[in-house]
């Protein structure tokens, strides 16, 4: 670029008069600082600005004139013009602002007038705007001319800006019959003649348009309101691009055509929730949209209280509020064997939810799974029935091991069971257990029977204690002989030998392996399939009066014990079954701790090995009120 200056200021001792014109050429000189209110610029400023070096020749108006002339090797179609200020020409003393005129000149020497602009350093660069007729061709700049009247204005540099989104010098190319369009970055033939747009006819809506008539040209303008239960959708090719909240948008007529395709849908109120009415089965006829009515049917046993089972999708999207409801009642809760009913009330029909009903089990009964509870509760749920809740009968455990097989009872060892022992045969090879309620004939014990804290008659109380408990009678003597047909995997040890009463402790041979009773019919690898199988533990076998090895040796079998990893949060594939209690719960979602399933090894199938088992857990329930309040 070069400048060509009018009053020019000396660029220093050695420039002998030449003007510092270079100074607001090139790139701009930073960091710069803009001056206001100042008497002498020669001081700071010389150094990388221009500005007027002595006064000039008035005018004819009276008023002096400076002038700076830049001119660019490469010209351009300009877009601003850009003036970086050093001084904006307001003096300490007169305050009043400078104002700065510029033209640009083509490269046909034709002059190009920007106005008049104010000088203000709060404005700083000055940015000037470069307009141009789109119908004639475009003019390629080459300089730029500033012109003032104050000696106190300095300029650090002078610029050009250049358009970036089209190609000026294809549009300096278009025909007279050609419009430029930025999009293909071409030129494009065009006609004058106004294409009209349709009236827009927009259902569900109200319109207010720039134009009163039916008639709309290029730039005609539609607002469109949609009416309250609508909301606004604009389309694109049949699909919806965009649906808003606003019930507003105003569209544009261009080239005969609406820049939107707009529409107004009714608000869609979807499904009732769960409670708005329940519980009830819903029907709709004409859809879930504005204005459409639903109607709805309790659901048994509920019963309908009112009369108005109507349901309105109104304008906010939202269902109308029920005038009728659906009330659930329960009938009169069934009688529960062994079990008396103590609220006078339940004996009725038409119990509200919620509705508790207490129960106490007969003598020699306990709530079921609680054997130091008599008393339970049962409630009228949400869904008309009642919560479960059973009674079951008193039990005592079973006499000591070493009279397995010498004793007798009536009714197992249930409540108010007789159990007697037989001490008529030395060896009592005669006597035989009867247990679960099983009659057995046997041969019973000659003379006086008593019962007491040692005899041999003893019964089961209410509270799940016998009445005594049996003595050893007098001739038992001898031992067992040692045990036989013992499976291989196990072993035994008999510190204090076979005599009746002495107990062999039961070991596996294999580590970790655990030793358990197995029916006759029942196979290790069979127990291990079946996971829901859990076979009772044996630690030791004892030798009875009866002169027998109690549990019997044949019946004894090793399987694979429990990890040690229980309860840990991660299933383990090898303690998910029911005698390491499914992994101490551990495989199933609503028992673990973490309420989150984690397979280990991570290999493992969740469908398979590390799957829910436990027939107790949530999600194996196929009733969920199947326990008590008790």
């Amino acid at each position: 670029m070069e400048i060509s200056v009018h009053n020019c200021t000396p660029v220093g001792p050695k420039s002998h008069g030449d003007c510092s014109q270079l100074r607001a050429a090139g790139e701009t000189h930073r960091p710069w600082t803009c001056q206001s209110k100042v008497f002498d610029l020669s001081d700071g400023v010389s150094q990388y600005a221009w500005f007027p070096c002595r006064e000039a020749h008035q005018s004819a108006w009276g008023y002096p004139n400076y002038w700076l002339k830049a001119h660019f090797s490469h010209p351009m179609v300009a877009a601003a013009v850009i003036i970086h200020l050093a001084a904006d020409g307001t003096g300490y003393i007169d305050q009043t602002q400078c104002n700065i005129t510029v033209q640009l000149v083509d490269t046909k020497e034709g002059i190009h007038s920007l106005g008049e602009w104010r000088l203000s350093c709060r404005t700083n660069p000055l940015v000037i705007p470069v307009s141009h007729d789109l119908s004639v061709a475009f003019y390629h700049t080459k300089a730029i001319l500033v012109m003032f009247a104050s000696r106190l204005v300095a300029i650090s540099g002078v610029g050009l800006r250049s358009f970036q989104s089209f190609d000026p010098i294809t549009i300096s190319g278009c025909q007279s019959n050609e419009i430029y369009n930025p999009t293909g970055q071409s030129c494009v033939h065009y006609s004058c003649e106004a294409i009209d747009c349709q009236e827009p006819l927009i259902r569900n809506a109200e319109l207010k348009c720039s134009s009163p008539g039916r008639h709309f040209y290029n730039g005609d303008r539609c607002t469109i309101y949609c009416n309250s239960g609508y909301v606004l959708q604009v389309h694109q090719d049949d699909d919806i691009i965009k649906s808003q909240s606003d019930s507003s948008v105003t569209i544009t007529c261009a080239n005969g055509k609406w820049n939107k395709q707009v529409s107004c849908e009714p608000v869609d109120c979807g499904l009732p929730d769960k409670y708005h009415v329940h519980p009830a089965h819903f029907n709709f006829p004409e859809g879930t949209t504005y204005g459409k009515k639903s109607t709805f049917q309790c659901r048994e046993p509920a019963q309908l209280v009112g009369t108005n089972n109507t349901l309105t999708c109104l304008e906010d999207g939202l269902w109308s509020f029920p005038e009728a409801l659906c009330e659930l009642r329960c009938p009169a809760p069934p009688p529960v064997p062994n079990a008396v009913l103590q609220t006078k009330r339940c004996n009725e029909t038409g119990l509200k939810v919620g509705t508790l009903c207490k129960y106490k089990c007969k003598p020699g009964y306990h709530v079921t799974n609680k054997p130091k509870r008599r008393a339970f509760k049962r409630q009228c749920t949400e869904d008309g029935s009642w919560l479960e809740g059973a009674c079951e009968p008193v039990t005592c455990d079973p006499p000591p091991p070493i009279f397995h097989g010498s004793y007798h009872c009536t009714d197992g060892f249930r409540f108010d069971s007789v159990c007697r022992l037989n001490c008529s045969d030395p060896a009592g090879k005669s006597a035989i257990a009867a247990t679960g309620g099983s009659a057995h004939t046997v041969r019973l014990l000659h003379g006086p029977c008593k019962q007491g804290a040692a005899s041999n008659v003893i019964r089961c109380r209410k509270d799940g204690n016998w009445t005594g408990s049996f003595r050893l009678c007098p001739h038992s003597k001898g031992q067992c002989s040692l045990p036989q047909n013992l499976h291989y995997s196990l072993q035994y040890s008999c510190k204090r030998g076979h005599g009746i009463g002495e107990e062999c402790e039961l070991s596996c041979r294999e580590s970790n392996n655990d030793v358990v009773i197995l029916p006759s019919n029942m196979t290790v690898e069979r127990v291990l399939k079946e996971h829901w199988r859990n076979p009772h533990k044996v630690k030791s076998i004892v030798c009875t009066m009866g002169m027998k090895w109690y549990p019997h040796p044949e019946l004894l079998h090793c399987i694979k014990g429990c990890e040690p990893f229980m309860g840990d949060n991660y299933c383990d594939a090898v303690n998910n079954r029911a005698f390491c209690n499914y992994d101490g719960g551990d495989c199933c979602q609503s028992t673990v701790k973490t309420k989150k399933v984690i397979p280990f090894p991570m290999s493992c199938d969740i469908r398979d090995e590390c799957s829910c088992r436990d027939p107790n857990a949530i999600e194996n329930r196929k009733d969920e009120h199947v326990h008590s309040l008790g």
